[in-house]
């Protein structure tokens, strides 16, 4: 194992934790410094883990966090010896591929002022839009047999259809690799289409920075929305269940104010999802599962009556339950319309 020995300045600097040395050395023999690896590793809590990589980063052993990329390690070999390198410039969740240009199309015309995604069409085929500066946030449970997954993909190419990338950012976080359809290079996406969890967690937690950075500011008029999209959280949460649940709760609670705004789709609920999330998810779309003990889990026990994988059941706090049926779009020609 290499063993960094800790110069004195840089012991000296604040209330460092005991376990400070052993995570700069496990950083150093396993070139990764993720908040989940170290508490992993040293058995400990992930608030602990987080602040010991805080503190790494200030002695100026790693970068900060940089979005959906790994942390950069400022240590290196040098005649034998373990130095400090230079500090990174600040960095924000940025990707370095060249963009693609956005072009104003008739789906930008049909847009509201506030920010709302288009869900589907009620029984008397009315268009069903829902208000995410309203509500902030909408879960969307369905499997795999269900149109969940279209849904979702209409919510993604509606968005970046109607909105210009000036006025809308998008974070999309695809649980189950393939199910998510966007080109990576598409000038609204603050970071490529995220397939891999720890790519997850970084965004989430960029987003909890920007979210503080946005508190701090006297004024919002300049700051794009942002849009987090999720697919499949429950494959998210098997890999860190502590890491999402804690970043998404933050969100969740201070993000709306801030024009942070939540797509989140998942597997029927269970054990695994956090009850703060659920709870603090002021709109849920559900669609048929497969038994009604499951329909009754969810809080919808009229779900388990929907006929067609196609239709869903919208409870919002304060209009009440209203069935819709989703419309499936071509994802693939939209955005050959409107990028170029």
């Amino acid at each position: 194992m290499l063993n960094y020995i800790i110069p004195q300045e840089k012991r000296n600097q604040g209330d460092k934790d005991p376990m400070f040395e052993s995570a700069v050395n496990l950083i150093l023999e396993s070139g990764a410094a993720s908040t989940t690896f170290i508490q992993r590793k040293l058995s400990i809590g992930y608030a602990r883990s987080a602040k010991i990589l805080d503190e790494i980063e200030e002695a100026g052993f790693i970068g900060p966090s940089n979005g959906a990329k790994p942390r950069e390690i400022l240590i290196k070999s040098v005649n034998g010896q373990w130095q400090v390198t230079n500090p990174p410039k600040e960095q924000e969740l940025t990707e370095e591929e060249p963009q693609i240009k956005w072009n104003k199309t008739k789906y930008s015309d049909d847009k509201s002022d506030q920010f709302e995604i288009n869900l589907g069409v009620d029984e008397k085929n009315r268009n069903i839009n829902f208000n995410l500066e309203r509500y902030g946030n909408l879960l969307i449970i369905g499997s795999q047999f269900t149109s969940a997954v279209d849904l979702l993909n209409n919510i993604l190419v509606n968005s970046m259809a109607k909105y210009s990338p000036e006025k809308l950012r998008i974070i999309a976080i695809d649980g189950v690799k393939g199910d998510l359809i966007a080109p990576n290079q598409a000038s609204h996406l603050l970071t490529p289409l995220i397939v891999e969890p720890e790519k997850s967690i970084s965004a989430l937690k960029w987003s909890v920075s920007e979210v503080v950075r946005r508190m701090k500011m006297e004024s919002q008029i300049d700051n794009s929305k942002v849009l987090i999209l999720i697919n499949s959280l429950n494959q998210i949460l098997n890999y860190s269940p502590s890491d999402v649940e804690d970043h998404l709760y933050r969100l969740i609670i201070q993000g709306r104010k801030y024009g942070f705004y939540f797509v989140i789709g998942t597997d029927y609920p269970n054990s695994g999802i956090s009850k703060e999330i659920i709870a603090n998810s002021p709109a849920k779309l559900v669609f048929k599962p497969t038994d009604k003990k499951i329909a009754k889990y969810t809080g919808i026990p009229e779900s388990a009556d929907l006929t067609s994988p196609d239709e869903a059941i919208l409870e919002t706090m304060f209009e009440g339950k209203k069935k819709i049926t989703i419309q499936k779009l071509n994802p693939k020609e939209i955005y050959e319309e409107i990028f170029e």
